[in-house]
């Protein structure tokens, strides 16, 4: 897919992988429509000069407030008349203990942001744009945890085996549409993401070269899935 003239949504924009992300795509100029939770981190992204006059649209909402999701989705469209490409940055890990230990709201705020709200995400960008084109892409940052077990993060764990299932599945279906679904599976990633700062690990920017990557191959070449770890990961196996 030639990235020339493409219409883009990214989620989790003000933070880690999908600031990172935000700030190469406006390089390339890009039309952009961006989200994330927090207004005040939203206002700092937009006051950096790299990226003025390069957001179209973009609002702050909590992304487990699926109504809001559906009426950003809906607005994005009018304001950029059709989404090429949407990224699905936002997740948490929020909640860390061995599963016999997981209070019910917590594996449940744990779905809601890394599983149901990408979900929606996908199903609204999908019929109310890239269906009646037969093209476009979407792709989902996913993590390495969905393909090995992990102590102490079973329901972040539990919530991304999930959302990678569910990627499985509509990369089938929306195939037949025209509609890539791709994924990304990065492991360490030095983010805020993380209590402490790990140097060793992956770059937020280094991930978001990734998936600029992913989204820059011609049209017939559907890149359905890439991992990224640091070179110090050797938890995987």
């Amino acid at each position: 897919m030639s990235l020339i003239n493409k219409k883009i949504l990214v989620t989790g924009a003000t933070s880690g992988i999908g600031k990172s992300l935000v700030l190469k795509l406006a390089d390339l100029d890009l039309e952009l429509a961006i989200c994330g939770r927090s207004r005040t981190k939203m206002n700092d992204l937009l006051a950096l000069p790299e990226l003025k006059g390069k957001v179209s649209f973009q609002d702050t909402f909590d992304a487990t407030d699926f109504e809001q999701v559906k009426t950003f989705v809906s607005k994005t469209t009018e304001r950029l008349g059709q989404i090429d490409v949407l990224v699905n940055c936002a997740g948490a890990n929020a909640s860390r203990g061995n599963v016999a230990d997981i209070p019910l709201e917590d594996m449940q705020n744990m779905i809601n942001i890394n599983l149901l709200s990408p979900f929606v995400f996908m199903q609204e960008v999908f019929n109310l744009s890239m269906r009646a084109k037969q093209m476009g892409q979407i792709i989902n940052v996913l993590s390495t945890v969905s393909g090995f077990s992990n102590q102490g993060i079973g329901a972040y764990t539990a919530s991304k085996a999930g959302f990678d299932a569910l990627t499985k599945v509509f990369r089938k279906e929306a195939r037949d549409e025209g509609v890539k679904v791709s994924a990304i599976y990065p492991g360490g990633v030095d983010t805020p993401f993380r209590e402490a700062d790990r140097p060793a690990y992956l770059s937020a920017e280094s991930v978001a070269d990734a998936i600029v990557f992913m989204m820059s191959q011609q049209g017939n070449c559907a890149l359905d899935e890439l991992t990224v770890r640091p070179m110090v990961e050797k938890n995987y196996c």
